[in-house]
């Protein structure tokens, strides 16, 4: 009803892709009716025109816009909880879109586990050309794996994935993204684990799902993904040296030994070397300062 609280708030950061904001936002006017009270707040994390128009246009729906000068994606979801209305806030990305049960699989959710940070399902829209690497990568790939997860038990800190996330919005106000994260990547992941540590549980509801337009036509398309993420475990890792084991001298001996292994007849597919291609970009990312990625000039 119109000027009812919102019991959902929804924050979408967007850096100036006003298509695809444009697709994501109309989702919102399809969801099941029996979807909670919800607002839509959109974070202009550097604005364009064509994007302020799209974010501002009339809806069925409450939505909030927000500007503010480019500083990465951890930041701009900081401010869209601090704009939020209700208690409870989700995560989603502007090229996402959310199924007609999505927000409410979230409202239930909060019902059923209580308190908890719920990862949501993430998968490639299908209105969109889906290639057989995008295919790889998710939903049980190194984008996403959601086959690791088990919905029934709480998850590793590794599985929080900021393109789909609801939680509490006191969580985020007390424990927010770390505004200084220096490249695009990893920010959640790095959230996550401080969250964990504070004793707040990461649950996975398959029943929340969004939908995402993001194409990779191959391997050379995610390369610079793969390089950032590398980078940003540098300061991860600097932060919390504890992970050291987990976010680099791992990822680095699997890189190795599956080299070795490829080398063995018989081994070699697609697959494996969209594998090592992946791996052997995290590593150069890892050694390397990728500059012209970060978001700050902090020295890492």
């Amino acid at each position: 009803m119109p000027g009812e609280k919102p019991l959902l708030s929804v924050v979408i950061a967007t850096v100036g892709r006003a298509d695809k904001l444009a697709v994501s936002l109309g989702a919102y006017e399809r969801l099941d009716p029996t979807t909670p009270p919800f607002e839509v707040i959109v974070v202009l994390d550097g604005t364009t025109p064509a994007a302020r128009a799209v974010a501002s246009a009339p809806r069925p729906f409450h939505v909030k816009v927000v500007e503010k000068e480019r500083s990465g994606i951890g930041p701009t979801k900081n401010v869209g909880a601090q704009n939020a209305a209700a208690d409870y806030v989700i995560f989603l990305n502007d090229d996402t879109r959310p199924t007609p049960g999505c927000l409410l699989a979230h409202h239930q959710a909060q019902e059923r586990l209580g308190l908890c940070i719920v990862v949501g399902h993430v998968d490639w829209d299908p209105q969109h050309e889906i290639t057989p690497y995008m295919r790889w990568l998710a939903p049980a790939g190194h984008q996403f794996n959601f086959s690791r997860l088990n919905p029934e038990r709480p998850l590793p800190w590794d599985a929080c994935w900021g393109a789909h996330l609801g939680l509490p919005r006191e969580w985020l106000l007390d424990e927010p993204f770390d505004p200084g994260f220096p490249f695009p990547s990893l920010e959640d992941g790095e959230w996550g684990y401080r969250q964990t540590r504070r004793g707040r549980p990461l649950r996975y509801v398959p029943e929340a799902i969004c939908l995402h337009d993001h194409h990779y036509g191959g391997p050379s398309d995610y390369r610079p993904r793969a390089r950032i993420s590398g980078a940003a475990t540098r300061y991860a890792v600097r932060r919390h040296p504890r992970l050291m084991w987990t976010l680099s001298l791992r990822p680095f001996a699997a890189a190795v030994a599956l080299s070795a292994l490829a080398l063995w007849p018989g081994q070699w597919r697609r697959e494996t070397l969209w594998d090592l291609d992946f791996r052997w970009n995290f590593v150069w990312g890892l050694f390397t300062p990728q500059r012209r990625y970060r978001l700050t000039q902090r020295r890492i």
